[in-house]
């Protein structure tokens, strides 16, 4: 059976077995975390009230950088500059989005859960996120890489990779049922 199945009024529903939840939810709550730890805040209150700012440079993590990549690849001045406005803001989002399904996951226990529209965007959003981490972490850049798979961690992380996949086409399943 699949986790996601469609519901009334553009709404998924979710179950996870323990396990299953646990281990999204930890993973979820691993890329808010490294979000949190990685992103520059701006030196302006002003700006950091209204969510605007962010660092002069891509991230040193290259998982960070996966996560929140240079606007502009041919420009770095355009780059820096879009950086600077945009950053905070979209790092904010994703946490954001991590964090609701993490408390989701936490809170719902293997009950099922109800998506709303907004957040089955959120979950799609994070199933992205996470992965990209992963395949950063696993030196994935294409779909034909197989990545690191030398050690017993490496291979195990390649299965998550997989079974996320997985689980964000069964949403996208479920959302066009």
């Amino acid at each position: 059976m699949s986790p996601f199945q469609p519901a009334a009024d553009g709404h998924v529903t979710a179950q996870f077995g323990a396990l299953e939840g646990e281990i999204i939810a930890d993973l979820a709550n691993q890329v808010a975390d490294l979000l949190d730890e990685n992103v520059t805040l701006p030196d302006d209150s002003l700006l950091a009230s209204i969510g605007i700012g962010g660092g002069d440079a891509a991230p040193a993590d290259p998982a960070v950088a996966r996560l929140l990549p240079d606007a502009y690849r041919e420009d770095a001045e355009a780059s820096r500059d879009f950086r600077r406005l945009t950053e905070h803001s979209l790092a904010l989002r994703k946490v954001a989005n991590a964090r609701a399904v993490e408390l989701a996951l936490r809170t719902g226990g293997t009950d099922p859960i109800d998506l709303d529209p907004a957040a089955t965007r959120a979950w799609l959003r994070t199933f992205t996120d996470i992965r990209l981490v992963i395949a950063s972490r696993l030196g994935i850049e294409t779909d034909e890489d197989r990545g690191l798979h030398d050690t017993d961690e490496q291979l195990m992380l390649r299965e998550v990779y997989d079974w996320l996949g997985m689980l964000q086409e069964t949403l996208v399943g479920a959302l066009d049922a």
